[in-house]
């Protein structure tokens, strides 16, 4: 992250790379959230149905880990963590995390002291 008001994302899988770079929302869709993607569809060979769907939340400050709210999701992956530092003292906490099927399950993620809390599949709400 350039800065505290833009971010990029990278989906990396073998050999191929794919790099987005956005502004973060004006508004936040709930308190402690910036951003909730979209599930990015991932292809592991051109014209198959997408195998995977990768999304990334980015969050304020620091409370993590994140991690599912109960049980983790039938055909979900992991929650990663991590967190990025500016120079002013804000922190971002960037979340990704996937899912291998088109069912969108009702869950969510939240950070280990419980404070901040999002729907993990349905973005910006």
């Amino acid at each position: 992250m350039n800065d505290d008001r833009t971010y990029c994302s990278a989906i990396v899988r073998e050999e191929s790379t794919r790099v987005s770079c956005k502004p973060l929302p004006e508004n936040r869709p709930r308190k402690g959230v910036l951003n909730v993607t979209k599930g990015e569809p991932y292809q592991e060979r051109p014209g198959e149905q997408p195998s995977l769907f990768v999304y990334f939340a980015i969050v304020e400050g620091e409370h993590g880990p994140y991690g599912y709210k109960g049980a983790t999701p039938e055909d979900a992956g992991p929650v990663h963590n991590a967190v990025v530092a500016f120079p002013s003292g804000r922190r971002l906490g960037l979340i990704s995390y996937e899912k291998h099927s088109r069912e969108i399950p009702e869950t969510e993620i939240c950070g280990a002291d419980g404070t901040v809390c999002f729907p993990a599949y349905y973005p910006n709400t």
